[in-house]
């Protein structure tokens, strides 16, 4: 008689197929109901013959058999099957087990105490050397081996059974084989199978059968799990493979989680010695930097003009300027100038007089007046009109605020520090804003580089930023990000800076799912990713700017640019046919 064996975390059910057709999915009207919210209400089919099982995958559902997705499959027994969260074993339920086959009475048992292990136990070699301990209780062998990859992904003992010199006990041509191919091997008598008894490593080890399969997390294979036997006894089949493939999902995790909180209490240690008591992040050098000006500047008690590009931390860096300066026992006073113009932005800063205006119907305290003793922080200030700019030079000059409607002046004690994303040497000389209130507002410029610049600040700010929305939301069970999400943080050039990582974390930890997160660079990265699209995008920059120098004179631009003539004009002609729209645009 067939039969599934359904494996949990805390128990093994068995289903026995005694009719010609079953029905798996999350409608309770299916024969064995699955419980995955992302499992159709039939996920397959089920047809029970005698000397096989065919299954049929519904169209929307995804079935795997031992590890690869599936339409339809003939089933064997020890073939695995995954739907969802559901693993399945088919199984003879009345053949009796070989001898070295995998003792189902001690399945359960075995795998129960590993489970009570791992809740007690906090030492990874200890838990491994427990896993191939009940390995070896359940299917038989002497030896058993666990290997992790190098860097360069190369298998590294890790753990074995105990016994001595393990290095000469397995084959490494088998676990070579399996990690190619990324798939368990069962070989019941190695020293005649065609494949692997030529192999000097088992005919050295005299090696009669083998198990071995990969250690994976994600799809990805980390490593390997391998039992070896010498006995004429002990004989492996495609049950015992599919009890390996149980405890390997086990061991893949648990290394992929030691490994994650190792890398986690050694960014959270970075952390704790990059994160000074402004909740800054600095470690690369340009950062380092900026901060030792802001810390500087800040006693100097003169105007600061703060650059950067949008989301790069300007309202940031200048609180602490205030917070650090001899002012920091009154107010620090914000104000967006993009946010309000004209007459309604004076109002605001200067206050006004009741029926100044229509809808004057009160006097109005300006910020000015509110910021007195302390800090102004007038952020975008290149969006000012030009005749509010004046008014704010003679403030600065002179000290004094006129309310918008008032006769008379107030004298102030204001210090300003103003913030920019564009360039106001160029506005300067575009006549767009005043070239004396730019050298009164730029006593001291800090440039503030753009997160992209940040280096390796990049990942210590995005823990920062998971630490803190982890807490903010403890139901989410978040553990770290994902390995290729905290690869590709490297590459995204982050057009919105700190605040748009801030951001992504934010939405990534919401909508988290698993225990580790994933943000999708792929629209993003793609290009910074590709070395030709880049190389060429950085070569029409710098021609079109070298032919902007020389007034468009080629033979000066190639000049200009080191190149030969011939050189210059290839690279042009290639630029130029890459700009022309493709027929199917034009």
């Amino acid at each position: 008689m067939k039969a599934l064996r359904h494996f949990a975390a805390d128990c093994v059910d068995t289903v026995i197929l005694d009719k010609s057709l079953f029905c798996l999915g999350t409608d309770e009207e299916n024969d064995i109901r699955l419980c995955g919210s992302d499992v159709p209400a039939i996920a397959c089919k089920l047809e029970i013959g005698h000397d096989a099982v065919l299954l049929e995958t519904m169209k929307s559902a995804v079935v795997k058999v031992n590890g690869k997705k599936v339409k339809t499959s003939g089933l064997l027994p020890g073939d695995r099957l995954e739907i969802g969260s559901d693993v399945f074993v088919l199984d003879l339920k009345d053949d009796a087990p070989a001898s070295g086959s995998a003792d189902e009475t001690k399945l359960l048992p075995s795998f129960q105490r590993f489970c009570e292990a791992v809740g007690r136990e906090r030492n990874l070699q200890k838990l491994l050397h427990r896993l191939i301990e009940s390995l070896l209780d359940i299917v038989g062998g002497e030896e058993a081996f666990i290997f992790v990859l190098d860097p360069d992904k190369n298998p590294v003992l890790f753990v074995s059974s105990g016994v001595e010199k393990p290095q000469e006990r397995f084959s490494d041509t088998i676990v070579q084989e399996v990690l190619a191919s990324q798939e368990g091997i069962v070989i019941a008598n190695a020293l005649s199978d065609p494949k692997f008894a030529s192999a000097q490593s088992i005919t050295d080890l005299q090696l009669k059968s083998v198990l071995c399969a990969p250690l994976k997390i994600a799809g990805n294979v980390s490593g390997v799990v391998y039992i070896g036997s010498k006995s004429p006894a002990v004989s492996f089949d495609r049950a015992d493979l599919a009890t390996l493939n149980i405890f390997a999902m086990n061991a893949a995790m648990l290394i992929r989680h030691v490994e994650f909180i190792t890398q986690q209490n050694s960014t959270i240690h970075k952390l704790s010695e990059y994160v000074g008591e402004d909740n800054i992040i600095a470690s690369s050098d340009v950062m380092v930097r900026v901060l030792e000006d802001v810390h500087a500047v800040a006693q100097a008690d003169i105007s600061v003009l703060l650059q950067g590009e949008t989301g790069a931390g300007k309202d940031v860096l200048a609180q602490i300027i205030h917070k650090h300066s001899m002012r920091k026992d009154n107010s620090f006073v914000p104000v967006n100038c993009s946010s309000l113009r004209g007459e309604l932005l004076e109002s605001e800063l200067y206050g006004h007089k009741r029926g100044a205006f229509t809808g004057a119907v009160k006097d109005h305290r300006g910020l000015f007046a509110e910021a007195d003793g302390g800090t102004l922080f007038l952020d975008e200030i290149s969006e000012m009109d030009v005749g509010l700019q004046a008014k704010l030079l003679r403030t600065l000059e002179v000290g004094a605020i006129r309310s918008v409607g008032a006769s008379s002046e107030q004298t102030v004690d204001v210090r300003i520090i103003c913030a920019t994303n564009r360039n106001l040497d160029k506005m300067v000389a575009e006549g767009s804003f005043r070239k004396d209130l730019y050298f009164r507002l730029n006593q001291y410029t800090i440039d503030i580089p753009p997160l992209r610049n940040r280096g390796n600040d990049i990942q210590l700010l995005a823990y920062f930023f998971l630490e803190h929305y982890k807490a903010k939301y403890p139901h989410k069970q978040v553990v770290d990000f994902h390995p290729a999400t905290l690869k590709a943080m490297l590459y995204y050039e982050w057009p919105g800076n700190v605040r748009e990582l801030s951001s992504l974390v934010h939405k990534a930890v919401l909508s988290a799912r698993e225990p580790l997160i994933k943000i999708d660079f792929r629209d993003h990265t793609d290009k910074v990713l590709n070395f030709e699209d880049a190389t060429k995008e950085y070569q029409l920059k710098l021609i079109k700017r070298a032919l902007g120098a020389s007034d468009g004179n080629r033979e000066k631009a190639a000049r200009l640019l080191g190149m030969s003539r011939s050189s210059f004009f290839r690279y042009l002609a290639q630029v130029n046919k890459d700009e022309e729209p493709s027929s199917a645009q034009a």
